[in-house]
């Protein structure tokens, strides 16, 4: 028998880490070649983790929602046959005590390892691999200070190098801090503990991303939210007529098409709502092409694929597109591509979208639009009470760099174009 020890691959674009969203096996599991171990997440992208090899599991590197470096030993298995040579491992690890590394925290809150006040040393002659390589530069770390028994520095070295300067860091502070005053006693550590019927649920994967992503929106942008109500009686009975006379190849249009085209052709003349603010940097990024973001509930949280270039798409190619990115979505089988790139948002719960909505903005983007669900209401015309369709539209805006009153106009724009369905259509 023999030991495999397989690491988390390197996936390419500058990631170092992934987190473990969840896990296939568990400890004594039987697996065969190419059977999915586990689910890693990265900024980019969800990828599912299969086994090279026949084996047996004999170990686990973390727990949902841990942080794994690339290179790291995500799992062990006991294969038939010669193994990997543990022997060469065993005397390094004599020679060079590493501890157990603790997870990795998230980027967003991570406070990065101290930067030597030393001038650099070239690292070019430290023998290491690409991705270790790259996550130390990712980690302004130079290899040439990190300490390594091996003829190459391994990720198990950066953890290690790593853990040390933060144990440094924890002495010097504790050196030159007042003593801390004497630990409180458990029962004011109450809290720590379940209460009865209590249940707690790890965040973890994308809700822990949806989770940091709005905690930041709402931190850094001082939104605004602007409602206006659009009688869509007239946009409701063309959607109808199109579809009693189309094709049966064709899908059913929906009235988000209509919508996405009207504001395609509506902000052609307010391209202040199609940018993303770098704050950071202090420019506005305004574009010519429309990619919307079209938020979509799945089991695993809210998705934005993005339609690319709506305004050059027909009602049909919208529909088509919007069902692909949506099905995608629900499969978790969108491609990077598909998620990237987004210039402005729209967000719509469809007939469960209530009668108002205050969307939070994807930032960098600087406002995100949401159509309301249709309600039918009564309506007095030429003395006569008639029956109406009627939608309130939201639309949520950076007040740094977007006005209320330019909200007004614009929103007034676009409620021309969906009550008035010939509109949509001149250019």
């Amino acid at each position: 028998m023999g030991i495999y020890r397989f690491k988390l691959p390197d996936i390419g674009e500058g990631v170092v880490e992934a987190e473990i969203t969840s896990w296939h096996v568990k400890l004594g599991d039987t697996v065969e070649e190419d059977q999915p171990l586990a689910d890693a997440m990265t900024d980019k992208a969800t990828i599912e983790l299969t086994s090279p090899v026949d084996g047996v599991i004999k170990t686990i590197a973390c727990e949902e929602g841990d942080m794994l470096a690339v290179g790291a030993d995500l799992v062990v298995l006991e294969i038939e046959g010669d193994g990997e040579d543990d022997d060469a491992e065993e005397t390094e690890a004599a020679e060079a005590p590493t501890p157990k590394p603790a997870p990795l925290e998230n980027k967003s809150t991570a406070t990065p390892p101290p930067v030597p006040t030393a001038p650099r040393r070239t690292s070019d002659k430290v023998q290491a691999s690409p991705a270790v390589r790259k996550r130390a530069d990712a980690m302004n770390i130079d290899l040439a200070d990190v300490p390594h028994a091996g003829a190459r520095i391994e990720h198990s070295d950066l953890d290690a190098f790593l853990l040390s300067e933060r144990e440094d860091a924890k002495l010097t502070s504790t050196q030159s801090a007042p003593a801390a005053p004497p630990e409180k006693p458990a029962a004011a550590k109450a809290e720590s503990h379940l209460a009865e019927g209590e249940t707690r649920i790890k965040v973890i994967g994308l809700r822990r991303v949806i989770a940091q992503r709005m905690q930041e929106a709402k931190r850094h942008i001082p939104h605004f939210t602007y409602v206006e109500e659009i009688d869509v009686t007239a946009l409701e009975a063309f959607r109808a007529r199109t579809n009693e006379k189309s094709a049966d190849n064709k899908p059913k249009l929906t009235v988000l098409p209509l919508i996405i085209r009207a504001l395609a052709e509506t902000l052609k003349d307010w391209p202040q709502f199609n940018a993303l603010y770098q704050d950071e940097a202090g420019y506005v990024s305004r574009f010519e092409d429309i990619n919307l973001g079209i938020a979509t509930q799945t089991d695993q949280g809210l998705i934005v694929p993005v339609l690319k270039r709506a305004q050059t798409l027909s009602m049909w190619q919208m529909a088509n597109e919007i069902a692909r990115l949506a099905e995608a979505a629900r499969t978790n089988t969108l491609s990077t591509e598909d998620l990237k790139g987004a210039t402005t948002t729209l967000t719509s719960l469809g007939p469960l979208g209530g009668i108002v909505t205050t969307p939070v903005i994807n930032r960098p983007e600087v406002a995100i639009f949401g159509p309301n669900k249709i309600r039918k209401t009564l309506a007095l015309e030429d003395g006569e009470i008639v029956e109406r369709k009627v939608m309130n539209f939201s639309i949520s805006c950076d007040h740094r760099v977007i006005d209320g009153y330019d909200a007004a106009a614009m929103m007034a724009e676009l409620r021309a174009r969906l009550e008035d369905p010939a509109r949509i259509f001149l250019l």
